[in-house]
This record gives C-alpha cells, sequence and structure tokens, in this order.
C-alpha cells in the first residue's frame, strides 16, 4: 500500500512540473546583429586576415549572455571570409554588445572576389554576413542573422 502511494505521488508530481513547465512563457525577440566596421589586418603567408565590428542589439527585458559565434562574409556572391569566436560581451536588457572579431581568407577566395570587383566596373558591390549566434539561455535555440548590404564603389551623382 506505502509502495503504491509514492508511485502516486511521484506521477502527481512529475505531471505537476510537465503542466509548470508548459505554462512558461519567455517574452522573447530575437536580437539583431549589423556589421560597424572593417578592418584590414597584415596578411600572414597566404592568409588575408580582417576584423569586422559588430554591433549585436538585444530588444528584450533581460540580459542575453552568449557563448559564441560563427560568421560568414560573402562579397559580390563570392564567399569571402569566416571565422569564429567566444569571446562576446553580454547584451544587458534592451541594450547592445559591441564587439570585433577576426575573419580570415586565403589566397584563391581573395583573387575570386577581386575578379568579380574588376567585372563589376566600378560599381557598388553587394555583400551579406551570415552569423549564427549560440545563446547561453537554456532551450533558445541558436540564432541565425543574415545582414546584405551594399560597398559603395560606385560614382557619385552631384
Amino acid at each position: 500500500m506505502a509502495k503504491e502511494l509514492h508511485k502516486l505521488i511521484f506521477l502527481v508530481t512529475i505531471l505537476f512540473l510537465l503542466s509548470s513547465c508548459s505554462t512558461i512563457n519567455i517574452d522573447y525577440e530575437e536580437p539583431t546583429v549589423e556589421s560597424v566596421s572593417f578592418k584590414i589586418l597584415p596578411a600572414n603567408g597566404l592568409e588575408q586576415n580582417f576584423e569586422v565590428g559588430l554591433k549585436l542589439v538585444n530588444p528584450n527585458k533581460f540580459e542575453l549572455p552568449f557563448n559564441g559565434i560563427s560568421y560568414q562574409l560573402s562579397v559580390a556572391g563570392k564567399n569571402l571570409a569566416q571565422g569564429v569566436a567566444s569571446d562576446i560581451p553580454t547584451a544587458g536588457a534592451y541594450g547592445e554588445s559591441r564587439f570585433t572579431v577576426p575573419v580570415s581568407t586565403n589566397l584563391i577566395k581573395g583573387i575570386s572576389v577581386i575578379k568579380a570587383l574588376i567585372d563589376n566596373k566600378g560599381q557598388n558591390i553587394n555583400y551579406q554576413l551570415r552569423a549564427k549566434i549560440d545563446i547561453d539561455i537554456p532551450f533558445v535555440p541558436k540564432l541565425t542573422v543574415i545582414q546584405d548590404g551594399i560597398i559603395p564603389f560606385g560614382q557619385k551623382t552631384q
């Protein structure tokens, strides 16, 4: 009898815990990421290094801690560079986090982008930054952000 009572209490406890988990409603909005700076660093053999400044905006009423980020930069439709970083500062509630990440490319990828720039004949160039952010909050999935933009190489009209 006592064994059956323990089983019943255990089952009621499990059902209670499961029902309370289903009623948790996290009011979560996805953060936005944008590139704010780009710096060419010294080359290392056949590898060219860059530093990209990113701004992550947190529209939530709670802070967002991060485990890391992986990213890819495409220019003129060509995959130019990629990288990963783990030292990303926490974005405060209704705040932003600014940080720089290292990016590297090899000579072959650089040549294909230079060829695309030459073929473009001085016109503006499209770029795309694709970032996957690992948010350090249980049950919050990784966030993929894609930012498209234009590098102004074209002639300015007066």
